[in-house]
């Protein structure tokens, strides 16, 4: 499954609003006391009749309809040589992706093999320290026996103090030996990591289907631990997405009914499950999976397009029911104005059972098609003409006001160093190929992180022979009965020979295990400094002249500089570049000419258009470049190695963008086409409504609640009909999401 960030393109319309299943409705649901008039009065009048329907409450969210992704990354620090495969391509469980730098894999194995080393010989070390240490206190506990009366009073707290420096060593020792272990197997688990990158470092896909995602090496080669290298989509197995509902916020899944409208039918459905694995994971790094459901009926489903999905909670199903603005009370007892045959209305005492916000059930007092009055300040229409709701298409289209053909590869080679370029040995359009010389630079940053790098080394080496100095002082000083003997030996009291000798010696072999311990950290600090000096000095002069090589084959398909021109750290040099492809770049930004939705881009598999010379041009989304402010976005992956988050770097063009092939190719001029236009909102076969036809509702009691209804005919009657509206609009109708359906016939003001 994946876990994507809250994506603020065109797919989510959280309703939450509840109303009643019944499918002649009523008004804003309120109950009132008894008025003081046996007759209640309205603008005109307002009866709706007792039909039988299902008490609850429903929540209405807007799914997409998503390729299922597979993501492929490599589970260390890599340097990525080569990506063969580009957004558009389709490849099968296990072709060759992207393969990495094994000379990089195999630095960082030795890396790892020198950290395993070093843990080792530390800790055994500072386990004999300890040891040592625990057997000095214990003789020095044990000495305190031969005192005198007089003397153990002076003292009597010496034997606890080191009992207790025991106990605390003791227990140090325990867990220093549980955070040894714990470090080993880490180092351990990274040198299997880079073992296994050493022997093949290539990137294999992991499921069949069709390249949406590459990682750009425009802004460098590096890639973390778990980033997407490639993402491959399975364009034949689609789920409901319903974005930005994080799991964690997620609030329906105790609703007894959950359901689908595909195409104006309806199709149950469930909610994705998550191990309790990926659940931990995604708490500790706060980032939720999007909530999924699927059908096992497996309805035919359009990528690209939103799918209303309702979840439906019932306290009575089937039963008689009433408005609550017809029911009025009078301390326990409940009563209503029913319509008698002579045209007036007559009180009716009733008994009610379970109430949702619109609707009371009527257990007793009332008969199916009785007509009740309900109480209604607005004004019920008299003149009218009959509108017959339909189903039909709803669009609103976003657009992409900036295209290129991409091309693949592209690799932007930038400067380390601030300096000065002393030759370009390239020229556009030149095939290059891996380690060919492309440019020198000149810089004093160079040169000074070579002079850093040696003072950091000769640094050590005085740090080392400076502590190892005073460790033979001390030694000295020690066997000689100086300073350091004279901090051990008691005061005013005659030294017992055999504990004074046996104390020597422990002392002496602390100092001895301190000058190896400070050894071993020495000889490893010092060969991690001379890699770090080997690594800045290579391709460098020793005068701050550069050397820089081509790190893949390609063609040169622009030059930023030329000799003599200044540069800072990571201005462009130049780019290299693969063989050009078939697919466009679409990139979404503010346009004078078009309503553009900034954070939104076409789904994969989603039909999108462009018009050329009065020709519509047609064309699928393949892939995805960026979502402009949402760049970060994750995924939560689990395989037989275990749960691990993913994520996916902005490419880099600062805004959204996505890739789209033409059916029929890339036309050979692009300059008289307009933008490409896609779907920021699209469904099928649903309710569509002049928005004039819409009724707006503020509780007077409060001005946040508000809601929405029609004025449905029902037989001879006219009557209040809540409806539930999605956030879409265009034009003239809006989208209505519950309430009303295909064949009602609602008032329409003439």
């Amino acid at each position: 499954m994946k876990i994507r960030n809250l994506l603020s393109i065109k797919k989510l319309a959280v309703l939450g609003i509840c109303v009643s299943f019944l499918a002649g409705g009523c008004g804003k649901m309120t109950e009132s006391n008894i008025p003081e008039l046996e007759e209640p009065v309205a603008l005109n009048e307002a009866y709706r009749p007792v039909e039988y329907g299902t008490i609850g409450s429903i929540q209405v969210l807007m799914a997409t309809a998503v390729p299922r992704d597979y993501c492929n990354y490599y589970s260390a620090n890599v340097n990525i040589s080569q990506i063969y495969v580009e957004p558009g391509d389709t490849v099968n469980a296990g072709d060759v992706l992207a393969v990495c730098d094994v000379d990089e894999a195999k630095k960082q194995l030795q890396e790892c093999k020198d950290a395993l080393v070093h843990e080792n010989e530390t800790y055994e070390i500072s386990a004999q320290i300890s040891d040592t240490q625990i057997k000095l206190w214990e003789s020095q506990a044990a000495d305190t026996d031969e005192f005198s009366t007089e003397q153990i009073e002076k003292k009597e707290s010496t034997e606890d103090d080191y009992n207790t420096q025991i106990a605390t060593e003791q227990e140090n020792q325990r867990y220093d030996k549980q955070l040894h272990e714990y470090r080993v197997q880490k180092i351990n688990e990274q040198m299997a990591l880079y073992q296994q990158l050493v022997d093949d470092g290539t990137l294999k896909a992991a499921h069949s289907g069709l390249v949406t995602y590459t990682k750009k090496l425009t802004d460098g080669r590096s890639a973390a631990a778990y980033e997407n290298i490639v993402i491959v989509s399975d364009t034949d197995d689609l789920v409901l997405d319903i974005k930005g509902t994080a799991i964690n916020e997620y609030k329906y899944s105790d609703y007894d009914k959950k359901y689908v409208i595909v195409d104006g039918e309806k199709y149950d459905v469930t909610e994705s499950q998550y191990t309790s694995e990926v659940l931990v994971l995604s708490r500790i790094n706060n980032r939720y999976p999007d909530v999924c459901v699927e059908s096992r009926e497996k309805p035919f489903l359009t990528a690209g397009q939103m799918y209303p999905v309702y979840f439906e909670k019932t306290k009575a199903n089937q039963v008689l029911v009433v408005g609550k603005d017809s029911i009025y009370k009078d301390g326990d007892t409940r009563y209503v104005y029913v319509k008698n045959n002579e045209g007036g209305r007559e009180k009716r005492i009733i008994t009610t059972g379970e109430s949702d916000e619109n609707y009371t059930h009527v257990t007793e007092g009332l008969k199916e098609g009785e007509l009740v009055y309900y109480n209604s300040t607005d004004q019920v229409p008299t003149k009218y003409s009959k509108y017959t709701v339909t189903r039909s298409d709803f669009d609103i289209a976003n657009y992409g006001v900036r295209y290129s053909r991409s091309d693949a590869g592209t690799i932007t080679e930038t400067c380390d160093y601030e300096g000065q370029i002393v030759s370009v040995n390239v020229k556009q359009d030149d095939t290059v190929e891996k380690g060919m010389l492309l440019y020198v630079v000149d810089t004093g940053e160079g040169k000074a992180a070579i002079t850093e790098a040696k003072n950091a080394i000769d640094s050590e080496n005085e740090s080392y022979a400076q502590k190892i100095a005073d460790y033979d002082k001390q030694i000295k000083d020690l066997s000689e009965g100086g300073s350091s003997a004279e901090e051990n030996n008691r005061q005013d009291e005659k030294p017992d020979t055999a504990y004074d000798e046996q104390q020597l010696k422990l002392n002496l072999q602390l100092f001895d295990l301190q000058k190896k311990l400070a050894n071993a950290d020495h000889t490893y600090q010092l060969s991690r400094l001379q890699l770090a000096y080997d690594s800045i000095s290579s391709g460098n002069d020793g005068k701050g002249n550069i050397s820089v090589y081509a790190k893949n084959d390609g063609k040169v398909s622009k030059v930023s500089v030329k000799a003599g021109d200044n540069v800072e750290e990571g201005s462009d040099i130049l780019q290299i570049t693969g063989n050009s492809t078939d697919v466009l770049l679409v990139q979404v930004k503010d346009s004078n000419s078009y309503k553009v939705y900034k954070d939104n881009i076409a789904d994969v598999g989603e039909r999108v258009s462009l018009e050329l010379d009065g020709t519509t041009i047609y064309g699928s989304c393949i892939g995805f470049a960026g979502y402009g402010r949402e760049a970060q976005k994750g995924y939560i992956n689990q395989d037989d190695k275990g749960v691990h988050i993913t994520g996916i770097t902005d490419s880099g063009y600062g805004n959204a963008a996505f890739y789209i092939k033409l059916d029929n190719g890339i036309p050979d001029d692009l300059t008289r086409a307009s933008a490409v236009k896609f779907s920021y909102v699209s469904f099928k076969k649903v309710v569509v409504v002049p928005t004039s036809i819409i009724h707006k509702q503020v509780n007077p009691m409060d001005k946040d609640d508000i809601s929405y209804y029609v004025w449905k005919i029902d037989g001879d009657s006219v009557v209040k009909q809540p409806v539930i509206l999605s956030d879409y609009t265009s034009g003239s109708n809006t989208l209505v999401l519950y309430g009303i359906d295909e064949g009602d016939e609602i008032c329409l003001a003439s």
